[in-house]
């Protein structure tokens, strides 16, 4: 009789354990997939701020995106120019 619930105990305590594990596992999932986004995210956002580093290095110069960022910085226009808002 003793024999029984002692294995019938280890069976529960194994389900429920295992049952834990799955549950983990779908949770690390889960955060996983959560955290490929952000870092989706983040590396858009470098590729993007190394295109605009590239654009204006010392030896290669943009001029149209260096009139861009001082003009948006500074905040200032020319007499004839008309700005949008976005």
């Amino acid at each position: 009789m003793i024999i029984p619930m002692i294995f019938a105990m280890i069976i529960v305590y194994f389900f429920i354990h295992g049952m834990r594990s799955m549950q983990v596992k779908a949770n690390l999932i889960e955060e996983i997939s959560v955290l490929e986004q952000e870092y989706n995210l983040v590396h858009e956002r470098k590729v993007d701020i190394e295109s605009h580093v590239t654009l204006l290095q010392p030896d290669n110069v943009d001029p149209d995106f260096l009139d861009e960022k001082s003009r948006e910085i500074l905040g200032l226009m020319h007499k004839d120019e008309v700005i949008l808002l976005r």
